[in-house]
């Protein structure tokens, strides 16, 4: 999937997201209001379950499927290896609540202090590798991660430790196991595990003061290889700002 119509998609999805969240409980209401089912009592319910309890729903798992299935194409097309896809899938998951908790500030009932305790470490790993892997790669040229080993293993395990730690938080990684095979004491378990696995990752703080360390050397190394990987292309790069038009390095 080429960059441009993988933002395409997402600018799709994202506008999906907001109409479901924000503008559809308007349209509720408007069909509501036009079907004059407000005339004869109670025949309104059903009509409403409908569109709130179905349809809404369904539109923002709709938003959501595009992102995840963008993202995991847009991976593929780029050659990067699949677990890069199921790192990806593990950050959407553990972060797919928070986006409908910031849909409440619509309705004015979100605080700011809400926002920054709900926010998941996952949510910044996965918009960072999105807004990444956005850029175009097909046409400059570049190798995605970069060329240097160094820094493609810092990525890389900046990348792992983000996914751990969104194993180690979302209450989802406990629950679909134990359902998918049946097992409640596979879920017991899982669960089980999660609170010390999260406190080895984040060293016993309160709060994901490492994780976000560690989000920022995942960021500043996805930017760091989007520079030429060539030292003589990067020092004239760095250079010909400070040039005098029409001189030579």
């Amino acid at each position: 999937m080429f960059a441009g119509r993988y933002l395409w998609w997402m600018l799709i999805a994202i506008a999906i997201f907001l109409f479901f969240t924000m503008c559809f409980d308007y349209v509720t209401w408007l069909t509501v209001v036009s079907s004059g089912c407000i005339r004869i009592a109670g025949s309104c319910g059903p009509i409403v379950v409908t569109m709130t309890g179905s349809m809404k729903p369904s539109g923002v798992y709709l938003a959501g499927g595009i992102i995840l299935v963008v993202t995991l194409a847009r991976i593929h097309y780029l050659s990067m290896s699949w677990m890069w896809g199921v790192i990806a899938a593990i950050w959407f998951v553990a972060s797919a609540p928070f986006p409908l908790l910031l849909a409440n500030g619509w309705t004015g009932q979100l605080k700011p202090e809400a926002v920054l305790d709900g926010l998941p470490a996952a949510f910044l790993f996965f918009v960072a590798f999105c807004a990444y892997i956005g850029w175009s790669f097909e046409e400059s040229g570049a190798r995605p991660l970069g060329a240097w080993r160094l820094l493609r293993a810092t990525i890389s395990v900046t990348a792992v430790y983000g996914a751990l730690l969104a194993l180690s938080e979302a209450p989802a990684f406990a629950t679909i196991p134990g359902r998918m095979l049946g097992e409640m004491r596979l879920t017991t378990s899982i669960a089980a595990l999660q609170p010390g696995l999260h406190d080895l990752l984040t060293l016993g703080m309160d709060r994901d003061t490492f994780a976000y360390i560690v989000l920022a050397v995942f960021v500043a190394g996805l930017a760091v290889s989007l520079l030429p990987q060539n030292l003589e292309e990067l020092k004239a790069r760095l250079i010909q700002p400070f040039m005098l038009r029409g001189s030579r390095p």
